[in-house]
């Protein structure tokens, strides 16, 4: 016999899973099962399906609906995105496979795989020398580890049922399994869904929510107390498969008529900004003494991309203070500065940027009582230095930043102000008067126990390289710049 070594790899994406074997009797009734689901009223995502500002597509309240029903052993939908024709998955947990369930499954969708989350996907794989290869007694569950095309004796939903239950049991028992078999298995990336927001990975989210008892308690904020971190989770997995109509319309005709609770990809990523820990401090706080002044340097790290950013603090307090606003009486002068290498190190023309972080800091050092939040990895709008140096060609050729950033296939702006919220909630802050003509960032800080209570205008003067690049952001990005710098100037 020759053993073809398993393609069980972490790039085994939703996009990227193999075909699974059909095995499903999906000619038998499903009256039975669709019988048991009552039709509740179909809940319209916010916005006319537009995400939010702050990130949502269907809404906070969407999530805890989610979660109980997946509990309940009941089906859930997942839209990947916004957009009309988004891509829909059919969740299932595996504890609640049952034969019924799997032919509803094979009625309404497509590709159905077993997503588990890294550290579970590297037991099974670790166990394979346990599995019985090419066994054809059909009395054992079976799964498939390889993406070749295999050929299994054929098995009815019962039997694929029980080999879903046999992979979500806290220990299963690799011995009572054969290889190959009819369940394909899909891994998730390291670092879950704040990390590659895909539809594989918002599965297995889903599984590790609902396999924590206090996933369902509390607002939907975070006060980032050490016990809400992502370590230590064990979710079973979560049975994942592709609706095979795809769209809003699709998503809310399920909704209708089997009763099933919804929410997209977009909302599971805010609600985790909101709800889980994001970041740590790295070492203690020491003195920066600058230009403008002296500051103190805290330093945060993340725990999604290990990307590290620094506060500079202008406060009262004692200099070892590790919350120096904790105590405060009035709301502390924040500016959240985006990472730009061109425009801060070298003084690009280009950009503003480099004149506001001179500006922020010399008015946080006036006032006595704030903090400049410099966040890492986000240059240029969060695609990178390479892209947006390659943005600034296509600029050249008549683009303007928001252009170039489509011409190049990348998004208009990436960035999340999650990671920074919760910084400055692990500072003491509360309340903020927010150095800012972006709006994004008002909606972005907020939601974590922040609360804006002013927006102060940040003014630079304009030169001839950038004047177009802020009339862009102006018109197209909504940036509030004309009551400060741009009245005066024609392009």
């Amino acid at each position: 016999m020759t053993l073809c070594p398993p393609v069980l790899t972490a790039s085994h994406m939703s996009s990227r899973c193999a075909q699974p074997v059909s095995v499903l009797d999906a000619d038998k009734s499903l009256e039975t099962y669709a019988r048991q689901r009552r039709p509740m009223p179909a809940m319209v995502p916010s916005s006319d399906r537009a995400a939010s500002e702050d990130g949502w597509v269907c809404g906070p309240l969407s999530i805890e609906p989610v979660l109980r029903a997946l509990q309940n052993g009941e089906f859930v939908l997942l839209a990947e995105d916004d957009n009309e024709d988004t891509a829909i998955s059919l969740i299932l947990l595996p504890q609640h496979a049952t034969a019924e369930k799997l032919r509803f499954l094979a009625e309404h969708a497509v590709r159905p795989r077993l997503v588990l989350q890294p550290e579970r996907y590297a037991r099974v794989y670790n166990s394979l020398h346990a599995i019985v290869l090419d066994n054809k007694d059909l009395d054992q569950p079976a799964i498939s580890i390889s993406i070749q095309t295999s050929r299994p004796e054929p098995s009815d939903a019962a039997h694929v049922s029980a080999t879903l239950r046999a992979l979500a049991s806290e220990e299963p028992e690799f011995t009572q399994l054969q290889c190959p078999g009819a369940v394909s298995l899909s891994c998730a990336r390291s670092g879950g869904l704040l990390r590659r927001a895909g539809a594989t990975e918002a599965a297995a989210e889903l599984s590790e929510l609902c396999s924590r008892s206090t996933a369902l308690q509390g607002p939907p904020h975070c006060d980032a107390q050490p016990g809400n971190n992502r370590a230590g989770n064990t979710g079973l997995g979560a049975l994942q498969a592709t609706l095979r109509k795809s769209g809003w319309g699709s998503v809310k005709a399920m909704s209708a008529t089997h009763g099933l609770r919804y929410t997209s990809t977009a909302d599971l990523v805010a609600y985790l900004r909101r709800t889980q820990q994001l970041v740590e401090r790295v070492g203690l706080p020491a003195r920066m003494p600058t230009k403008h002044g002296l500051f103190m340097a805290h330093c945060f790290r993340s725990l999604v991309d290990g990307v590290e950013h620094i506060a500079l603090v202008k406060s009262a307090t004692a200099d070892d203070e590790p919350m120096p606003f904790a105590a405060a009486s009035r709301p502390a002068l924040v500016r959240v500065h985006s990472e730009c290498c061109t425009g801060d190190i070298f003084g690009s023309l280009r950009c503003d940027c480099g004149p506001q972080l001179e500006k922020a800091l010399q008015e946080i050092e006036l006032d006595g009582h704030g903090v400049l939040l410099y966040l890492r990895g986000q240059e240029g709008r969060g695609i990178g230095l390479g892209a947006k140096i390659h943005a600034y060609r296509l600029q050249e050729r008549g683009f303007d930043t928001l252009d170039a950033n489509k011409q190049l296939g990348l998004p208009v702006d990436t960035r999340e102000y999650g990671t920074g919220a919760q910084i400055l909630v692990s500072l003491g802050i509360r309340d903020i008067r927010l150095i800012s003509n972006n709006p994004k960032k008002f909606s972005g800080l907020t939601g974590y126990g922040l609360r804006i209570v002013e927006r102060v205008a940040s003014a630079t003067i304009p030169n001839p390289e950038n004047i177009r690049y802020l009339r862009t952001k102006q018109d197209r990005m909504g940036h509030m710049l004309g009551e400060t710098i741009l009245p005066d100037w024609q392009l």
